[in-house]
């Protein structure tokens, strides 16, 4: 497995630092400078995008009080386009490099009289050049596998989103809380990549081991359990498929066999732990293995759980970017395991497919 991959991981803290000194001033500019209307904000992407434009929804509804819409860029030609008003704002994220459903979407976007905003790394790429305004991630060297620019986009539209209520919504504590733990994320995605190897080879030792993986999110946490299990499935090789935890089938837990399992993403800050924790339960008393990543003051779930990895205290919205970061860095060990494994000892896997998204 290639070293950049690795170095692609470590990169993360510089290219968020990056991300909140240099991009802060220009994402001020462009929100004072877009009008946002009355309407609902549409959020589009393809691929590896789609889970960061759940994560902008989720961060614009729950700050701004906008109602937003959250397509697939496939989806929101096929249904969103048609509905579109003359100064609609659109947000289009680009995948790293062109894509044709995307661009097609942004196209149609704006034939219909909508604004057009654009996350991208490459403010010269086609879907920027047609843009009325563009968000730019500074990601530095040339990713292989993606990590970095998921990372970002994730981090880029939830701090896009404060910005956005503190500059355009009366005065709030919470927004001095929430930026005050954006300024804090770069080192504490440092702290997770140097303080806890031991926790992730545990955890990806796990994982190796399994003919089905379940990785299950709520909230802010959804669109990480989304790339999370991505990751695991296409870097690592484990059988993984992400859902929505409210919406995961009861019924399959008691299938579980002790070669399967359910890694549970959260956090004490999440506003749905409560489902979460009866969710557990239920998993655990039908006799599924539960695995989790959230933080120490999350008892009820760590109580649950087989084994647990623990970050730091944060809100949701911060503390799910500091979790895909860490699932990025599971399935990069995972990996590196597997290539290290006697040839055939993984063959015997059952294969569980689900759509692909690009990475």
């Amino acid at each position: 497995m290639s070293v950049d991959i690795k170095q692609e991981i470590m990169d993360i803290p510089r290219a968020l630092r990056e991300m909140l000194e240099k991009g802060r001033p220009e994402y001020e500019t462009l929100v004072r400078n877009t009008r946002w209307g009355d309407g609902p904000i549409y959020l589009t992407g393809s691929g590896s995008s789609i889970p960061a434009a759940l994560t902008g929804a989720y961060a614009l509804e729950s700050l701004s009080g906008w109602p937003v819409v959250a397509r697939p860029a496939a989806g929101f030609a096929a249904y969103s386009a048609a509905v579109l008003r003359p100064r609609s704002v659109v947000l289009a994220i680009s995948g790293g490099e062109e894509c044709e459903e995307v661009l097609a979407a942004a196209r149609s976007a704006k034939s219909r009289g909508a604004i057009l905003l654009v996350l991208t790394e490459n403010p010269d790429d086609p879907l920027a050049r047609i843009a009325d305004g563009v968000f730019r991630l500074r990601l530095g060297k040339e990713v292989e596998r993606g990590f970095k620019r998921v990372v970002l986009q994730q981090a880029g539209l939830s701090y896009i989103a404060l910005l956005a209520a503190r500059i355009l919504k009366r005065p709030h504590p919470q927004f001095d809380a929430l930026q005050q733990e954006f300024e804090k994320l770069p080192g504490q995605v440092e702290w997770v990549l140097n303080q806890l190897p031991d926790a992730v080879r545990s955890l990806a030792s796990e994982l190796n081991r399994l003919r089905n993986l379940d990785v299950l999110g709520e909230g802010f946490y959804h669109p990480a359990a989304l790339q999370g299990a991505f990751w695991l499935r296409r870097l690592a090789e484990v059988p993984a498929v992400g859902s929505e935890l409210s919406e995961f089938s009861y019924g399959a837990a008691g299938k579980l066999d002790g070669d399967s399992a359910v890694l549970i993403l959260s956090g004490a800050g999440c506003r749905l732990k409560k489902q979460v924790h009866e969710v557990a339960q239920r998993l655990k008393t039908a006799g599924a293995r539960i695995l989790c990543i959230t933080d120490s003051n999350d008892r009820e779930l760590i109580a649950r759980a087989a084994l647990a990895l623990l970050l730091p205290t944060m809100s949701e919205m911060v503390g799910s970017v500091l979790t895909l970061a860490l699932v990025g860095w599971v399935a990069y060990q995972a990996a590196r395991e597997r290539d290290g494994a006697a040839p055939g000892s993984r063959t015997d896997r059952k294969t569980r497919k689900q759509p692909e998204q690009d990475g």
